[in-house]
């Protein structure tokens, strides 16, 4: 069942005199999917009426691919990070035609034939399937060996990468030796190189005081596929860059794009590396900085970001055919003998020294939760997500506190899936160390299940006015009185769902996110007409 999408009436009335004025929507080309943001955010914007395609290139993993939000798929994928999805039971789920995954180049050729409707885009669409399956089965081990074709390729790849080290290396300290190796190996391409004097030259204009200098033959790789990127992206009206994908658009120079962050801009900016230079570069030129996790504020003021605001995580709204969380409900019920169920879906990281860049503190709720079981519910029952580094240490701290036969384990569950487990639970346990959010805890309100998580308030006031409605707790005991209360207090639990639903809503609902974005691409396409008068005149 699809979402209502409605846009603020001032923003759809913009969408509707862009149509008028253009004869079509503004054109969104989304780069990079981790954690399906990209896919999630061009769904919801394609029904509030633009025109999104998602570029995902050369990243196969599930949690990359439509299906995990959209399928409730039935059968085995054989990987995590390289999925089949031609051998399972999709119930009925079929790609959008605006989802580009596979080799890049392979993207690429489909969506150009897309964007300039040509007859063979339906031929370009298979064989970019066939070659995603080829992919993922090659990088699972089960597929022919090479060719003499492909070897020879992988040599001349290999041989090209030492190449181009050499003259790095000796031209590390002379800027005009970087220059003339530069048009050697570009053979005087003046697109390109113009594309990269300005990037240099902007790196060096905007942090004057890093150690670390964006050189010329940093960017020599990209000669061979600049003039693709630049011919793809101007068929766009504005480009989404997630992660460290910003910086295509970046290069290329003139067409306007947001940089969105997801945890991105941290701290790979800060590293004195070619990665860390064009990250913190991408952020700092992007049109806007979308910010998503709210302590990255932090970094946003470092890097200097002259426009960046909050945008919420893009959260699955839709209720698939197939959920049915009173049936997992009666049978989590049944496999535990409960009458009160925690579900728990974080990955299992945590250790003593507490590491905020990663740490879920999935011990804590273990040792609140087994008190609570001990002291107040003996029938209590938990729900965990087999996933993550310490899984084994956290059955061996389950076992030690002798709570194994309350707890259950489940393998990752494909979106549709878990948000039954969400609805079908009586409180949601995410995270205790970090103090900050995913989208997690925005699911359980919007669906309202009561959310226990550490929210560190103080890093959230500058992009929330208002507190989300969660019981915040950070040590065992906080999570045995929560608990307690939840269990105990059914006014009270009916109180923190209420105002979670009331908070999502306002505050975090696909409303507010596509309200984002359509106000970003207003901006950018009026900057864009503001610019090219001067040169029409």
């Amino acid at each position: 069942m699809d979402h209502p999408q409605v846009l603020s009436p001032d923003l759809a009335a913009w969408l509707e005199s862009f149509h008028v004025q253009h004869g079509r929507s503004p054109r969104l080309l989304h780069i990079g999917n981790i954690a399906n943001n990209a896919y999630l955010n061009a769904k919801l914007l394609n029904r509030a009426g633009l025109d999104c395609d998602v570029l995902c290139y050369d990243y196969y993993h599930i949690m990359a691919c439509p299906e995990w939000e959209d399928a409730d798929y039935l059968g085995n994928i054989q990987s995590d990070f390289y999925p089949t999805w031609t051998q399972v039971d999709l119930r009925g789920f079929e790609r959008p035609g605006w989802f580009a995954q596979g080799p890049l180049l392979a993207c690429m050729d489909y969506l150009m034939a897309r964007r300039a409707g040509r007859a063979d885009a339906k031929t370009l669409w298979d064989s970019l399937c066939e070659q995603r399956e080829h992919a993922c089965a090659n990088l699972r081990g089960k597929v022919r060996a090479p060719t003499r074709v492909e070897k020879l390729k992988k040599l001349a790849g290999k041989l090209a990468r030492k190449f181009w080290k050499l003259p790095y290396i000796l031209a590390q300290r002379n800027r005009k030796l970087h220059w003339a190796i530069l048009n050697a190996m570009t053979f005087g391409q003046s697109k390109f190189i113009r594309a990269v004097r300005r990037v240099c030259n902007e790196f060096q204009t905007v942090f004057p005081d890093r150690a670390d200098r964006l050189m010329p033959t940093d960017l020599v790789q990209m000669v061979h596929i600049f003039p693709r990127w630049s011919a793809l992206l101007h068929q766009y009206d504005m480009v989404v860059g997630y992660a460290t994908d910003g910086q295509y658009p970046m290069i290329v120079g003139d067409v306007p794009y947001v940089a969105f962050e997801h945890g991105t801009i941290r701290n790979i900016p800060f590293e004195p590396t070619l990665q860390g230079r064009l990250c913190a570069l991408t952020y700092r030129l992007s049109n806007e900085a979308f910010i998503t996790n709210c302590d990255n504020r932090l970094a946003a003021e470092k890097l200097h970001l002259p426009r960046y605001r909050f945008v919420p995580h893009p959260i699955n709204e839709d209720v698939h055919p197939t959920a049915d969380p009173a049936g997992i409900r009666k049978s989590i019920r049944e496999q535990l003998d409960s009458d009160f169920i925690v579900f728990h879906p974080s990955r299992q990281h945590w250790s003593t020294q507490r590491n905020t860049d990663w740490d879920k503190g999935n011990d804590i709720l273990i040792e609140g939760f087994a008190r609570f079981v001990r002291e107040v519910n003996p029938k209590a029952g938990a729900v965990f997500v087999e996933w993550g580094q310490t899984v084994a240490q956290s059955r061996e701290l389950i076992d030690k506190l002798g709570i194994t036969n309350r707890v259950m384990w489940i393998p990752a569950q494909p979106t549709p899936r878990m948000n039954a487990y969400v609805r079908a639970s009586d409180a949601l346990a995410d995270q205790f160390v970090i103090g900050a959010f995913g989208s997690t805890m925005p699911r359980g309100l919007m669906v309202g299940t009561p959310n226990l998580i550490y929210l560190d308030e103080e890093l959230h006031r500058w992009c929330m006015p208002e507190m989300p409605p969660i019981v915040n707790v950070r040590s065992p005991e906080e999570v045995f009185a929560a608990l307690t209360r939840l269990y105990k207090e059914q006014g009270y639990a009916r109180q923190v769902v209420d105002a979670g639903v009331a908070w999502y809503g306002k505050y975090y609902s696909s409303r507010v996110v596509a309200d984002a974005f359509v106000s970003a691409v207003r901006e950018a396409v009026s900057n864009s007409s503001q610019e090219a008068r001067p040169h029409a005149s």
